[in-house]
């Protein structure tokens, strides 16, 4: 018996070799990731924005990162498209937490370039900003409006999920 154990426990064996280069990179919002103290859901998409009350500024710069997640740098740049009109992820952090945030009417924000934001061969990250009619958030003070993001291309990288969604929510305090 000891040497039918002795035979067959090698099979039993996981290597303990991984070739995480082989892995596809994936297109992600890298605030996005699995995060289960993350209010609003543990997927991370929920982000609360405040602002000073106070301020006069009359924009707020809001700046956000893409990420090309990959074992190592691509060799060639990526391009993404942004979103703000997929209402996916707003919605279904409504329904889950029963809350009636809305989008940020469009003429109260801009993505500064642009919707397509290219992450350059050789990095995995860059940033982008959006910026936000401050007054208007703090006319709105009390978290009604939520920017939604969304990456809806990724010049053939796969998106991940739920990774591939952003929700801005702002209050004035």
């Amino acid at each position: 018996m000891g040497a039918l154990v002795l035979l067959t426990s090698s099979c039993l064996k996981d290597s303990h070799y991984v070739d995480y280069l082989a892995d596809a990179p994936l297109a992600e919002f890298p605030l996005a990731e699995y995060n289960p103290d993350q209010v609003g859901g543990s997927d991370g998409a929920y982000q609360q924005v405040v602002l000073d009350a106070t301020s006069t500024e009359a924009t707020y710069d809001l700046v956000v990162a893409v990420k090309v997640a990959a074992p190592k740098a691509l060799g060639s740049s990526t391009t993404f498209t942004i979103s703000t009109t997929d209402l996916t992820e707003l919605n279904a952090l409504n329904t889950a937490n029963g809350t009636e945030m809305v989008a940020l009417p469009a003429a109260d924000f801009t993505i500064v370039g642009g919707n397509q934001v290219v992450v350059k061969g050789g990095t995995t990250t860059t940033y982008f900003t959006v910026q936000v009619n401050a007054a208007f958030i703090r006319a709105n003070a009390g978290g009604t409006y939520a920017l939604p993001l969304t990456i809806t291309n990724a010049g053939g990288i796969q998106i991940a999920l739920p990774e591939k969604y952003l929700v801005y929510n702002f209050f004035a305090e």
